[in-house]
């Protein structure tokens, strides 16, 4: 029995999971979905959905559902109120005022271990390394502590660069502050490229 039940443990599917609230989508979240949808045979990814962020929720979940369409085993879902919300994370709203300060994010972890993750079969989540900012920094410490407790396995994803930098939501903010589409096209896909375009009539 244990031998039997050990070739049916070898066909289990795989599910994962990636939460990004994607403002907006870039070539180092299309990282982390190729990286993620390689291990798993159904890949979840759950767009921020709390609309406190420079581009609305309507516009970052088109991006990402744009630039994942290529791949077969991947869905893209509003993440609801209940995975970093306004209700179970606050603090992800305020990530500038507190870098200085331990956040607790628990509550929202244990929402996904115990009622997300359960639902859809997900058997791993998928989060980016994160090196500057210390309160994502935190919430993958607390993932990485509280997920594999209901059986989650965690799994932290190096991040892609470019000249040396973690490509981020918030260099390319940075640059179109300063209109530099030159800098922008080597960090987003040509999807986000096209909207950031038009968004900011930009021409050249």
């Amino acid at each position: 029995m244990e031998a039997y039940k050990k070739t049916l443990r070898e066909k289990k599917i795989q599910i994962g999971a990636l939460v990004m609230n994607c403002n907006p989508f870039t070539l180092g979240h299309l990282h982390l979905v190729e990286y993620a949808a390689a291990r798993v045979t159904k890949l979840y990814i759950f767009v921020v959905e709390e609309d406190k962020s420079e581009f609305p929720f309507a516009d970052r979940i088109e991006l990402v559902r744009q630039g994942v369409k290529n791949f077969s085993n991947v869905e893209v879902l509003p993440s609801g109120k209940f995975i970093i919300s306004q209700q179970t994370f606050s603090g992800y709203f305020n990530k500038a005022s507190l870098q200085d300060v331990q956040v607790d994010s628990s509550q929202d972890v244990e929402i996904f271990a115990t009622e997300i993750a359960p639902t859809l079969g997900i058997t791993i989540r998928f989060a980016g390394e994160e090196p500057k900012d210390n309160v994502t920094r935190q919430y993958n410490e607390t993932m990485k502590e509280i997920l594999p407790r209901h059986g989650v396995e965690f799994c932290e994803i190096p991040r892609k660069n470019f000249d040396d930098e973690p490509i981020s939501a918030s260099s390319v903010r940075e640059a179109l502050k300063a209109g530099d589409f030159d800098k922008i096209k080597n960090l987003v896909p040509e999807t986000t490229l096209f909207y950031l375009r038009g968004r900011y009539s930009v021409t050249k």
